[in-house]
């Protein structure tokens, strides 16, 4: 059995005053991620809002828990390397 598990982040950013810091945040993030873990992230939504981020993130295995701790872990990773706010997260998970 395949497992896909999708997360749904945003992330409230203060002390972002521009765009342009914005996008630097959202392109390391993505970058560091990409390195560690095996994850597909993008941002999704609030592009043009300077100090909000939201990100999907998704993840397959032959695992359940593979995919949870993956996820888990990839939030946890955000949370500790970088100055950002969760306010959101949202969880879907299918098996084919």
């Amino acid at each position: 059995m395949i497992y896909q598990g999708t997360l749904r982040l945003t992330f409230r950013v203060a002390y972002v005053h521009s765009l342009k810091e914005k996008r630097a945040i959202v392109k390391s993030i993505k970058q560091k991620v990409r390195n560690v873990f095996p994850v597909v992230i993008v941002e999704v939504e609030e592009l043009d809002r300077h100090n909000y981020m939201v990100f999907g993130l998704t993840t397959i295995s032959s695992g359940k828990d593979v995919v949870d701790n993956t996820l888990q872990k990839t939030v946890d990773f955000i949370l500790d390397h970088f100055d950002v706010e969760l306010i959101q997260e949202e969880l879907y998970r299918e098996h084919f």
